[in-house]
């Protein structure tokens, strides 16, 4: 029994690997029929799509509520909430998106000077 030492091994497996990724090489470029000149092709869009895009429609709705109050010390204070509704809209009229922003402000005002 003729036994290999491991620096053959690896050089036998080395070599079969190269063979390998060479004639996995050689069918694709050797052995390729001729190139036929490619014709680019053109389409043109229909006239009418059948799911349009970008064809939304967008409102706004603003509410602003305003309550003065006078606190036991004579100071004035002032709340402001404000609220914008943005809906949009698909070309079917159904709402595709709908965004609810609230704000609400407080100011506290010195007491008036009543002379």
């Amino acid at each position: 029994m003729i036994r290999t030492t491991l620096t053959q091994r690896l050089a036998l497996l080395g070599a079969s690997g190269a063979l390998v990724a060479g004639g996995a090489l050689l069918p694709s470029s050797a052995m390729a029929a001729p190139a036929t000149p490619q014709v680019a092709a053109v389409q043109t869009a229909p006239g009418h799509q059948a799911h349009p895009v970008g064809n939304t429609a967008t409102s706004t709705k603003t509410e602003t509520k305003t309550v003065r109050r006078t606190l036991s010390d004579g100071r004035v204070k002032v709340t402001t909430i404000k609220t914008v509704t943005k809906t949009t809209k698909n070309h079917h009229g159904k709402v595709v998106k709908k965004t609810v922003t609230t704000t609400e402000t407080r100011q506290i005002l010195p007491a008036p000077d009543d002379d």
